[in-house]
Formats: C-alpha cells, sequence, structure tokens
C-alpha cells in the first residue's frame, strides 16, 4: 500500500521517540516478572496502605518449586497462603524505595505457626529490603557466621517479592527474633512470673532508639563517652512487662554495670564476669569487629537471659542488622577507613546519633585476660569458619543463585553506580559483579589489618573453652545446575546420595578437603549423606 513521505517521515519521527524513552527509561526492554529460581512471596493488601504504625491485614502467597525447577507466579501457592497481618518495619530503613516489613501468619485454627521453607514452624516473620545491599550477602553470612560459632543466628533466605501485582525486587525472608524453642531459647515469662527463678527469666533486651517509654536509661557512664545509654524492652516489651520484672531486669543491668565500672576493676576484678557468658561476648565481638559494623556496638545490639536455674548469665546476640557493615563509610569519621583498619567497639556518641553506644566493651578490654582469649578465639576461627577461601565459596554461590534475579532488582530500582543508602566514602561499582568483587576486596583487606592487630595474646593462655563451633561440612553452589564441591570439616569418607525415595543413586569418594562432583542424574531434589550427617541438595 502506498504510503505518502510526509506519513513515513511521522512513523521515523515516532520509532526515533519511542527509541529514546528506551534508552533513557529502565523499562523498555524488560520482561513481566512470571517467573523466579527463587521462592516468590505475593502480597495483595485490596488497595490497603502498609502503614508504619500498626498493621492491616492482607494476603499472602509464597510459592517455591522444592523439585528444583523454576517457580512459576502462575504455580499453585505450596508453601503458604492465608491471611497476614502486615506493617513496615525499620527505622531510617523506612525512607528507602524498597520498605522492610514485619508480618504475622494467621490461621483458621487456633495455632497460628507455619514452616515457611524449612525454617522452624512460628507466626512472626520478617521480609527485609535490599535498596541498601547491593551484594544480597551481607545480612545472610554474618547470620551464617554466628550460627557456625555456634549461637543462634536468624534464619534468613532470598525471595522475590510481588505487592498488589507490582514486582518489588529481592527480599530477605526470615526470622523475628523472638522467645521461641527454634529461635531465642530461652525461658518464656508469665504475667505471674513476680518472684524466685521465675521472674529471673527469661529476658531480651537491646541497645536501640528510646521513644521515652520503651525502656530505661543505664545508671553509669561508659568510658569516653558523654551520656548514659538506653536499653529497651524487647521481651517481654513495654506493655508486656510486669513491675516485678521491670524491676528485676534493670537491678540485674545495674548489677553487670556496677561491677563493670568498679573502681577496683583496673586491679584485676572480674565480679563482672559472674553476669555475662563470657564466651558469647568475646565471639559478639569477633563478628562485629570483623565486619567493622557501624551498628555493632550502638543502635542493632541484642541481649538475651534465661533463668537462673537454666544458667542465668547475659547472652550477646542474637546479631542483627548488617546492610551498613562491610563497608568503608562516613559515620562520625569511625568507619571511613579504605585501608581496614579501626575498632567498632571504640565508636563513641555522635552529635546527630539518634542511639547512645552501650560502650562496655571499651571497659571489658581493659582486662588482659579477656583481651587474650579473644586473640585465641580469633586465631580458631580463622582457621575454620573465618577461613577466607571459605568465604568466597559462600558469596560465589549466592551470587550465582541471584544471577537472573538480580537484574530484575536492578532494573527496579537503578542504584548500582550510586551512592545510596550508607554514606560510602569509596567507589561504587557499576556492576552486580563489581559489588561482589568489591566486597571481596574489603573481606581480604580487613582480614589481613585484624591479623596483624587483633588484641590480646594467645600464647599467655593456658586453656581456651571449648566452644560450640559447628565444623560442619558444606556443598556449595546449592542449588546447582551439575556442578558442586563438597567441602569436608577435615576428614575425608565416603559420601552417599539418595533420591527422595531412599534408594541409592550413587556412592562416591572424598578425594579431600574438597571434592568436586559433577551431576549426571536428572534434576530434582536428592540427599547426601557424609558420615552422620545429611543435607538436601536441589538440581536445577
Amino acid at each position: 500500500m502506498y504510503s505518502s513521505p510526509h506519513k513515513k517521515s511521522i512513523r521515523i519521527i515516532t520509532i526515533l521517540l519511542l527509541l529514546f524513552i528506551c534508552v533513557h527509561t529502565i523499562t523498555c526492554f524488560s520482561q513481566p516478572f512470571t517467573k523466579s529460581t527463587l521462592p516468590i512471596v505475593e502480597i495483595n493488601t485490596a488497595g490497603q496502605q502498609i502503614p508504619y504504625s500498626g498493621k492491616i491485614i492482607a494476603t499472602m502467597e509464597i510459592t517455591f518449586n522444592i523439585s528444583g525447577d523454576t517457580t512459576r507466579i502462575t504455580d499453585v501457592p505450596n508453601i503458604w497462603k492465608g491471611d497476614v497481618e502486615i506493617g513496615v518495619r525499620g527505622a531510617s530503613s523506612v525512607t528507602y524505595p524498597q520498605k522492610s516489613y514485619s508480618f504475622t501468619t494467621m490461621n483458621s485454627t487456633l495455632d497460628s505457626n507455619i514452616v515457611i521453607l524449612d525454617m522452624p514452624r512460628e507466626h512472626d516473620w520478617v521480609l527485609i529490603n535490599n535498596w541498601n545491599e547491593k551484594s544480597f550477602v551481607r545480612n545472610t553470612l554474618a547470620q551464617k557466621i554466628f550460627s557456625e560459632m555456634g549461637h543462634y543466628g536468624v534464619r534468613l533466605r532470598h525471595c522475590e517479592v510481588v505487592l498488589n501485582g507490582t514486582y518489588t525486587g529481592i527480599y530477605l525472608l526470615g526470622e523475628k527474633i523472638k522467645v521461641d524453642k527454634g529461635r531465642v531459647a530461652i525461658s518464656k515469662l508469665k504475667e505471674a512470673d513476680t518472684e524466685g527463678a521465675k521472674v529471673s527469666g527469661g529476658y531480651i533486651i537491646k541497645n536501640d532508639v528510646y521513644d521515652g517509654s520503651n525502656g530505661w536509661q543505664s545508671n553509669h557512664l561508659p568510658v569516653g563517652h558523654i551520656n548514659q545509654p538506653y536499653f529497651i524492652y524487647e521481651y517481654p516489651n513495654v506493655e508486656k512487662i510486669t513491675p516485678q520484672q521491670n524491676k528485676y531486669i534493670q537491678s540485674f543491668i545495674d548489677s553487670l554495670e556496677t561491677a563493670l565500672y568498679s573502681p577496683i576493676f583496673t586491679n584485676g576484678s572480674i565480679e563482672y564476669q559472674k553476669y555475662i557468658s563470657e564466651q558469647s561476648f568475646i565471639d559478639y565481638f569477633i563478628l562485629n569487629e570483623f565486619v567493622r559494623n557501624v551498628d555493632g556496638f550502638k543502635k542493632s545490639s541484642y541481649w538475651h537471659k534465661d533463668r537462673w536455674d537454666k544458667g542465668g548469665k547475659l547472652k550477646a546476640g542474637p546479631v542483627w542488622d548488617f546492610d551498613w557493615a562491610w563497608k568503608n563509610i562516613y559515620d562520625c569519621d569511625q568507619f571511613s577507613n579504605t585501608d581496614g583498619s579501626g575498632w567498632s567497639y571504640k565508636i563513641v556518641d555522635c552529635p546527630t546519633a539518634d542511639v547512645l553506644s552501650f560502650g562496655w566493651y571499651k571497659r571489658m578490654l581493659e582486662n588482659g585476660a579477656f583481651r587474650d582469649k579473644i586473640n585465641c578465639r580469633w586465631q580458631q576461627l580463622r582457621s575454620s569458619i573465618l577461613d577466607m577461601p571459605r568465604l568466597f565459596h559462600y558469596i560465589d554461590s549466592v551470587e550465582l543463585s541471584l544471577d537472573i534475579p538480580q537484574q530484575r532488582h536492578f532494573n527496579t530500582f537503578p542504584v548500582l553506580g550510586q551512592n545510596n543508602g550508607a554514606p560510602e566514602v569509596d567507589y561504587i561499582p557499576s556492576t552486580y559483579h563489581g559489588e561482589i568483587l568489591k566486597l571481596k576486596n574489603w573481606i581480604e583487606t580487613r582480614i589481613n589489618w585484624l591479623d596483624r592487630n587483633m588484641v590480646g595474646d594467645c600464647s599467655t593462655v593456658t586453656a581456651l573453652d571449648s566452644p560450640n563451633t559447628r565444623n560442619a561440612n558444606e556443598i556449595f553452589p546449592m542449588p546447582s545446575q551439575g556442578q558442586f564441591t563438597i567441602k569436608s570439616n577435615g576428614n575425608p569418607g565416603k559420601f552417599t546420595i539418595y533420591d527422595q525415595t531412599g534408594s541409592i543413586i550413587e556412592n562416591g569418594q572424598l578425594t579431600g578437603e574438597r571434592t568436586e562432583f559433577e551431576w549426571k542424574g536428572s534434576k530434582g531434589i536428592y540427599f547426601i549423606r557424609i558420615g552422620k550427617d545429611t543435607y538436601k541438595i536441589v538440581i536445577y
């Protein structure tokens, strides 16, 4: 059909205009979100705005093809489908374009606890945003390390979220910190627990934002600080804690601090140690210093305490909030060093800070024996959990598993190459792989500095408490497309692979610390037994 030159000119101009729009937007070549190798979480609020204060009722569907195949958004939800109470969570993160949420699963039965993606049965959960965390590794790796140290580490799973039909990026779906046998496993306080051993636990407190009623101010001024910090009630919270319980936990912390800041402390007094679990405080210190965590010694700092007849000492942890860690950032000029140097525990009260640091470690590290035990534990961890190739294998595994999802995430939130969130002082990579390389370089630089400068002297320690370090076998990357590595715990031996019916698929021999394995079977879920331990492997 004949077309006039005028019409052709219009079409050409239209095409050029569309190309211009495409080049300058993030949606031109993006495809609708239809499938993922990660779990898919769909939230429908029926037009309601998810609030910053309080919660609304919404519906949620969680779908994941556990056979290892791609999960499609049209698949029947097989992990969870039902109502949830959901609200926005976080402090500074509430200003981010990608919000974090807390939600509670609701059920038609009296028990609203559910199992989500192999995480122990519960009903309180979180969805943590990654707007300020471009590697998607910092939170999961920190929790993994603390767990392998022998403590409770919050379980987290990468997922992709759709809110009211709109794709909202990669999130971490995981556990809310709370008292539960599968989480912080301490005694649950009842309203009637007001005296004796019953009132002595359990408690969770934290160093966080004080709103005028959610905690209390310390009676003691930390070394080098200008104000007394606040301690916040986490469990029981301020609405549920009884006067007797309130008096007990405040008195306990005051007794600890009185011993810690006693004038005879520098003469060798270790009176404060009868109030704390020293091993937990050592491991908490090492992890937060390893990642040079701006929030590790203020803000998101947790402690928990069980009853006296069940141990009764204050334990450091759980650990939390690492999106500002593993970075060179400006925060009262405490964390901007790019050569790996500096101590997080020395943080003081910034004039603009919304949280005052608790400051205990400055005093504790005046105890030479405590410093020396830290040094021994550091050396022990460096040969196992904090072995650099081991850490990098995990990071590589995450990068591989997020290869396609991260493209969707950064199309939605085009922050690569931008200094968003934590105010970083060095270069900002423009690619996801660049972010991974930057993180690895940061870890290597930091570890090398800590190897040279770690506090204490291990040669003076005659005996070190046996920690509950979990020297487990590892299989990575997982899920795998067919090639994976089995990292044994140092004891070469045989392994056996089973299918889901229990039938033996293959027997093999571990060749040393690392065994490279190439899968030649079909896709699906299998189990591999190494010694007394069994692990799930997913081939997709």
